[in-house]
């Protein structure tokens, strides 16, 4: 265990701790070993920080508490300063210890007879379970502080919101739900969940806790990777669409490794099944089928992706928070002959993405030939595209009646054991084409890929910059359609 002989608990470790007890105690003394926080997660954070700032606005007139984090005693004399100025409507970050436990409330709004209301603000467009206890906690701190709380809320973002330029509709981009019943049950069970957390920071090392259901659920560990180190190559959590339940009932039996399972364990889907048995005899699963999946493509085909983004806060009129955008799109092009083309549409400033988008894909996009995509994805952008641009609904709604899915042929018809249980195009690529995947490139999945393209337009970012992520983001889409060809390839030898 750590040097440290007084451990303290925060609002964020308390809910670790809910999840995971072996979640808190790493997270607690040994954060380095967490898996490293990729573009993607951190634009994430950053929205959810950018959220909360502009959610004081809700409550204005009030105070931040501007000291940091690392800081905490002072900023419990500024938020007792404010506290006691009758003046200040609100405290935004106003802080709080109470045995041990520190918290920053992200808005603390009076209520009149010297009574407050706590606001707990989350990115979310809905009120989750796993809210709850977040409020419950800091009641209890704030409660065990000396500070009545009348009522809490959740402030969260309202999804039906249609934003139409300018400054934001605060009243209609937020919702204000009131979780106070929720919480204060909730509180009752605090104590002993607290009990149990600050018995567990006193262990000389973490608790054996096995990986299970915890590990992604409310939100996937960041020790996700540390605690699976050792595990078999071919592990049970593989097994595509496997039931928590289910695999339960495995690790109950003894069985860690896929190849263990015994052919007729009963519960095994039947593409479990092929799952079990490609892996148990080394050997690449075609279904008989394959060759007839396959023959509905005719040529030219082309193969098409799309990149999107969906910020939480909208950027242009006439969209609303989380609004899929999509802004890239690659295609490549093969004709009866084996002769490979490629096109491609990046947008690359500030404005709506969509028009542009549409025109360019139906200008490039021939009126005859197969639409080969990876998923149903695609075919979904497309359809809201038409309801979004009326004078291109007639040609964009004719092109999913052209479209044959990889995925779902791969899926229903092809099982490799180097899959390691993922279908994703990043996962079947380079067990089919072994020399290609995507790890020589800058940005390699799509998350990756929105956050760089928010980035790129940001009003701060250098030429340079600029051109950098601009090269990246064609680099990136292009591998995915050039990656369904050899896909497709792969699957025409075996058929």
């Amino acid at each position: 265990m750590s040097s440290i002989t007084n451990p303290h608990l925060s609002k964020t470790r308390f809910t670790a701790g809910l999840q995971c007890l072996k979640l808190l105690y790493l997270g607690y003394y040994s954060p380095e070993l967490a898996d490293p926080v990729d573009p993607g997660q951190q634009a994430l954070f950053d929205a959810g920080t950018h959220v909360g700032t502009l959610a004081r606005q809700r409550f204005p007139r009030g105070l931040l508490i501007e000291d940091p984090y690392y800081e905490h005693p002072r900023a419990e004399a500024s938020t007792s300063e404010a506290i006691a100025n009758p003046l200040i409507p609100a405290i935004y970050e106003a802080a709080f210890s109470f045995q041990g436990i520190r918290i920053r409330v992200d808005i603390l709004s009076r209520s009149g007879n010297d009574a407050f209301d706590l606001i707990e603000v989350k990115s979310s467009t809905s009120v989750k379970p796993e809210h709850i206890p977040d409020a419950a906690i800091q009641m209890h701190v704030l409660e065990g502080s000396g500070v009545p709380i009348r009522s809490v809320f959740l402030l969260h973002i309202d999804n039906t919101y249609v934003y139409q330029g300018g400054p934001y509709d605060l009243d209609r981009l937020f919702r204000l739900e009131d979780i106070t019943q929720q919480a204060r049950t909730s509180l009752q069970s605090v104590p002993g969940s607290l009990a149990d957390m600050w018995d567990v920071l006193h262990l000389d090392k973490a608790p054996p806790i096995e990986i299970g259901h915890q590990c992604t659920r409310p939100y996937r560990c960041p020790f996700y990777g540390f605690c699976r180190q050792g595990l078999p190559e071919h592990h049970i959590e593989q097994l595509p669409r496997a039931r928590p339940d289910f695999l339960e009932k495995l690790r109950t039996a003894g069985i860690q490794d896929i190849r263990d399972i015994p052919p007729d364990f009963p519960g095994l889907s039947a593409n479990q099944q092929r799952v079990r048995d490609s892996i148990a005899t080394g050997q690449p699963y075609v279904g008989p089928e394959l060759s007839n999946a396959l023959s509905q493509a005719a040529y030219p085909l082309h193969f098409l992706d799309f990149e999107t983004f969906n910020p939480a806060l909208p950027l242009y009129p006439e969209t609303r928070p989380y609004q899929v955008i999509p802004f890239q799109w690659s295609l490549h092009v093969m004709d009866s002959a084996g002769n490979l083309s490629h096109v491609s549409f990046l947008h690359h400033t500030s404005d709506d993405p969509r028009e542009a988008f549409s025109t360019s894909l139906l200008d490039a996009i021939g009126p005859e030939g197969t639409i080969l995509v990876y998923s149903p994805y695609e075919r979904t952008i497309i359809t809201q595209l038409a309801s979004e641009f009326p004078r291109h609904e007639e040609r964009l709604l004719a092109l999913p009646d052209r479209m044959l899915d990889l995925l779902a042929i791969v899926r229903t018809h092809f099982y490799h054991p180097d899959f390691h249980g993922s279908y994703s195009i990043k996962a079947v690529l380079p067990a089919v084409a072994p020399d290609m995947s995507y790890r020589d490139l800058e940005i390699q999945d799509g998350s990756v890929a929105s956050a760089k393209f928010t980035r790129m337009i940001a009003p701060d970012t250098q030429a340079h910059e600029h051109e950098q992520i601009r090269s990246a983001l064609l680099d990136y889409c292009e591998r995915d359609t050039l990656a369904m060809v050899r896909i497709l390839h792969a699957l025409q030898s075996l058929s």
